[in-house]
C-alpha cells in the first residue's frame, strides 16, 4: 500500500491505523490513507469480525526459532531485551569459538552492556536504528490496533451470544492497551516515585484510532499509569460477568486481577496491590507441584494449570543456546548461560534448580543452563505453547500479595503465602518466618527464583530503587567477547567487562533515534556513555 512518508513515520510513532487483517485485507493499493483504512474497518461488521481482529492484530506475533539444514534463523524474539539488561544472564566464556549463528549477541550489545546509543553495534557501526525503533513501534502499532477494535466494538449493536463476544472482545483489548503502556512506561519512562511521577515525561498516550497531524508530548509516568489502571478498570467490567476462558490465549478475570495487583506494587499502593491478588486467588490458585518432575520436561507450557494467559511465543531459550558449539569434546555450549547471581539464590533442595534450570556434564559441561520453556532440538521450526514476557501465572499471585503484605506489616500472612508457594517448589521446606526488611528482601529473592526470564527482574530492579519504605540497589556487571579470524576460525580475543551502578540512567533506554529525528516534540533520556572498565585479551 502506498502510504505517505509523513504517515510512515507517524505510523512507527504512535501505532499503525491501517491494521492487516488477513479476511478483511482490502487490495486496492491508491487512494488517500485514512480513506483506506475507512474504507477496511467498514468490513468489519460482526462480534466474530472483532475477535478475529483482536487474535490477529492486538496480540503479539508469534517467536520462531528454526534449522533450515544449513544455518538457524529466528522471528519475532518480541521482547527478548528484558532479558539481557538485567542480572538473570551472563555471556558463557568458556567457548572456544564464535557461537552468534543469528546475530544476537551483536543485536544485544547495546542493551546488555547498556550503552548509550542503541542504535550503534559492537563495531561502533549505526547498524541497529531499525531494531532500536521496533521496541517502541511494535508496541505502539499493537496498542493502537486495541483503539481500532474498541472504536469498531463501541459503534455495534448487538444481542444475545454476540454481545457476550463483542463485550470479551472490548475487555480484552482494555487489558492488552494496559500491558503495552506498562511496557513502554518501564521502557522509557523512569521508575514511578510518588514524589516525581507527576513531573517526569514517560511516553505519549492515545486512545483514538485516527492519524493526527499533530506534535506528540510525553505525557507524564502519572499519566501513563493512570490510564493503565483507567484500561484495567474497563478490562474487569467487561470481563466479570463472562465464563473464564477456554484457552491460555484470551484474557479472563484471574489474569486482569494478577496483573493490576503487578501495577499497583510498581505504584506503591500496597492495599490495592494486596487487594487484586487476593481476588486472583479467589479465582484461581492452582499451583503445579514441580518437586518430582522429569529433568527433561519443560514446566511453563499451555498444560500448566499455573499459566491463566499468554500473549505471544517464545524463542528465548533458542536464541540463549543458538547451533551447537564446541569445547574441547563436549558440544552443545549455550551462547548465554544463567548467572552465577542466579544460580547462587537457589538451595540444593530447591526442585527449580534442575527444573527451571538444566546442568548436564555430559552435553553443558555443567553450565547452568536455560530450561523453563522448550528449547529442544525436537522444538525448531515449531511455536512454543507461552510467551516469555506476555505470560501471567498464579505464583506472581502469591509473590505479589506477600510483597504487599509485608510492606503493610502482614508478615504472618506473606510468610504463609511464600511458604505455600516453596512448599510445591522445594523438596524439604522449612517454614519461612521473617519480618520487616529482611521478610521483604526474601520476598524479592523469591520472585527472582520464581519468575526469572519472564520479562519481571529488569523492571523489578527499576522498582526497587525508588520503593520508599525499603529501597534496594544492586551492581551489574556484563560481559562482551570480541572474536578475531585465526586458521579460518572465529577464537575469542579479548573481553570487555562493562558495570551498571545503581541509579545509573542506564536503567531507562532512550527514545529511539528515527523517532527523536522526526518529532523533536518527543523529547529524548539521558543515558550516558559506557566504557569497560576492564579487558581481559587472550
Amino acid at each position: 500500500m502506498v502510504i505517505t512518508r509523513i504517515n510512515e513515520i507517524r505510523r512507527l510513532l504512535i501505532g499503525a491505523a491501517l491494521i492487516t487483517y488477513h479476511l478483511l485485507l482490502i487490495t486496492s493499493c491508491s487512494g488517500d490513507f485514512l480513506e483506506e483504512y475507512s474504507q477496511d474497518l467498514s468490513r468489519v461488521q460482526t462480534a466474530d469480525d472483532l475477535n478475529e481482529l483482536l487474535i490477529g492484530d492486538c496480540t503479539m506475533p508469534l517467536g520462531l526459532f528454526s534449522n533450515t539444514g544449513s544455518y538457524f534463523q529466528y522471528q519475532n524474539a518480541n521482547y527478548a531485551i528484558l532479558h539481557f539488561m538485567g542480572d538473570e544472564l551472563q555471556e558463557n566464556l568458556e567457548i572456544s569459538q564464535d557461537p552468534d549463528g543469528v546475530g544476537i549477541r551483536n543485536a544485544m550489545f547495546p542493551y546488555f552492556t547498556w550503552q548509550q546509543n542503541c542504535f550503534v553495534d559492537y563495531e561502533s557501526k549505526s547498524t541497529l536504528e531499525s531494531a532500536e525503533e521496533h521496541y517502541w513501534a511494535l508496541a505502539y502499532e499493537r496498542l493502537n490496533n486495541c483503539n481500532i477494535v474498541i472504536d469498531a466494538a463501541q459503534k455495534m449493536e448487538l444481542s444475545g451470544t454476540d454481545e457476550t463476544l463483542r463485550q470479551q472482545v472490548l475487555g480484552e483489548c482494555h487489558f492488552l492497551r494496559a500491558n503495552y503502556y506498562f511496557l513502554l512506561a518501564n521502557l522509557y519512562g523512569r521508575a514511578y516515585s510518588p514524589s516525581t511521577a507527576d513531573a517526569e515525561p514517560c511516553v505519549p498516550i492515545k486512545l483514538t484510532a485516527s492519524v493526527d497531524d499533530v506534535e506528540y508530548q510525553r505525557n507524564s509516568v502519572a499519566e501513563v499509569y493512570a490510564q493503565i489502571l483507567a484500561d484495567l478498570d474497563a478490562a474487569e467490567n467487561y470481563l466479570k460477568d463472562k465464563a473464564a476462558p477456554r484457552s491460555i490465549y484470551h484474557v479472563g478475570l484471574t489474569a486482569v486481577y494478577i496483573f493490576r495487583s503487578r501495577v499497583h506494587l510498581f505504584i506503591q499502593q500496597w492495599e490495592e496491590a494486596r487487594h487484586y491478588a487476593r481476588l486472583s486467588l479467589t479465582e484461581n490458585d492452582a499451583l503445579q507441584d514441580i518437586r518430582n518432575f522429569a529433568s527433561t520436561a519443560f514446566p511453563i507450557s499451555a498444560s500448566n494449570p499455573e499459566v491463566v494467559y499468554s500473549n505471544g511465543s517464545s524463542c528465548l531459550g533458542n536464541l540463549l543456546f543458538q547451533a551447537p558449539s564446541r569445547r574441547s569434546s563436549i558440544d552443545y555450549m549455550p551462547v548465554y548461560s544463567i548467572s552465577d547471581h542466579l544460580v547462587a539464590l537457589f538451595s540444593e533442595t530447591d526442585a527449580r534448580l534442575n527444573s527451571y534450570i538444566t546442568f548436564r556434564a555430559d552435553l553443558y559441561a555443567n553450565t547452568p543452563t536455560y530450561h523453563k520453556i522448550d528449547n529442544s532440538t525436537a522444538s525448531y521450526g515449531k511455536y512454543k505453547e507461552v510467551s516469555d514476557v506476555f505470560s501471567i501465572r498464579t505464583a506472581e499471585s502469591y509473590l505479589n500479595q506477600a510483597e504487599a503484605e509485608a510492606h503493610l506489616g502482614g508478615d504472618q500472612e506473606a510468610c504463609r503465602l511464600v511458604n505455600a508457594l516453596r512448599s510445591k517448589r522445594v523438596t524439604t521446606p522449612s517454614d519461612t518466618i521473617l519480618t520487616g526488611q529482611r521478610l521483604v528482601q526474601f520476598i524479592r529473592e523469591e520472585r527472582e527464583r520464581e519468575l526469572f526470564l519472564e520479562g519481571h527482574r529488569w523492571f523489578d530492579l527499576r522498582r526497587y530503587q525508588v520503593d520508599t519504605q525499603y529501597p534496594y540497589t544492586t551492581v551489574i556487571e556484563h560481559t562482551m567477547t570480541w572474536y578475531t579470524t585465526k586458521k579460518y576460525v572465529q577464537m575469542p580475543s579479548y573481553t570487555n567487562y562493562y558495570r551498571l551502578e545503581p541509579g545509573d540512567d542506564g536503567y531507562t533506554l532512550n527514545i529511539p533515534k528515527s523517532v527523536r529525528d522526526f518529532q523533536q516534540s518527543i523529547g529524548s533520556n539521558p543515558r550516558p556513555v559506557r566504557q569497560p572498565f576492564e579487558t581481559v585479551s587472550y
